[in-house]
């Protein structure tokens, strides 16, 4: 990287939760954030440094369209791209739940990461190096049949992760994954409207006898992380908050 040149960040999903704090994050470390979501985050766009790009992740054609029109700012490549993009698919009997639910949480999840990759590896390489980051879940495991689709899709993930840190070595990328286990969005507590502030977590987890809940601050803090790990760091691993046997 040219001396003077911001570190550029590719954040998926910031519209809200893990993404947005994510997107805080990296902007708080000093990088040009791009963010993707469906959604948009007017918030963020309000922050020097960060660049608000609309697009549905499932198409792959709008995700590179969103990456090249964003003025230069990735002109001399990216130096970190965070995959957490997805939805999860509500729970459903396993003996009854249709194909189509699978198919549209690999379609939104897998799909969405798969269009990231293929658009930004390029830009990693021009940079020399850099990382990709996944948001993963435990639920992959697949102990929980009536996630099953989700967790599918979740695993499936992992995979692309691992193929990742294979196929992108050379260019001095490294590939890694982050499950953060329960995380205080709106994906897992029903009704939540915006940031859970640290005593309500407190006393939560106090109710619960747990500290597993956690902020969506805290875990972007562990996702910037690892997704700063250098181009001889590990690889290929998953790195498991949810205190959840892999």
């Amino acid at each position: 990287m040219a001396a003077g040149t911001s570190r550029v960040a590719v954040v998926s999903g910031t519209s809200s939760g893990i993404g947005a704090a994510v997107a805080e994050e990296f902007l708080r470390r000093g990088y040009t954030v791009i963010g993707l979501s469906r959604r948009g985050n007017p918030n963020l766009a309000e922050q020097s440094g960060y660049v608000d790009r609309i697009a549905d992740l499932r198409d792959g054609d709008a995700v590179r369209t969103a990456l090249a029109s964003v003025n230069g700012a990735t002109a001399d490549g990216v130096d970190a791209v965070v995959l957490n993009a997805g939805a999860s698919p509500d729970p459903a009997d396993l003996v009854k739940v249709d194909w189509q639910v699978a198919a549209d949480a690999y379609e939104t999840n897998v799909r969405t990461a798969l269009n990231l990759i293929q658009a930004t590896a390029p830009l990693l390489a021009q940079r020399g190096g850099g990382s990709l980051t996944f948001v993963g879940a435990s639920l992959a495991n697949g102990y929980t049949p009536e996630r099953w689709a989700y967790a599918a899709s979740k695993a499936a993930m992992t995979t692309l992760m691992r193929a990742c840190s294979v196929e992108f070595a050379d260019d001095g990328v490294v590939a890694n994954e982050v499950r953060p286990g329960p995380v205080a969005t709106a994906m897992t507590m029903t009704g939540l409207d915006g940031e859970v502030n640290d005593e309500i977590i407190r006393a939560i987890n106090a109710g619960f006898g747990t500290d597993w809940l956690k902020a969506p601050r805290t875990v972007a803090e562990w996702i910037a992380a690892i997704a700063e790990f250098p181009s001889n760091g590990p690889t290929g691993q998953v790195f498991n908050y949810s205190r959840k046997v892999l």
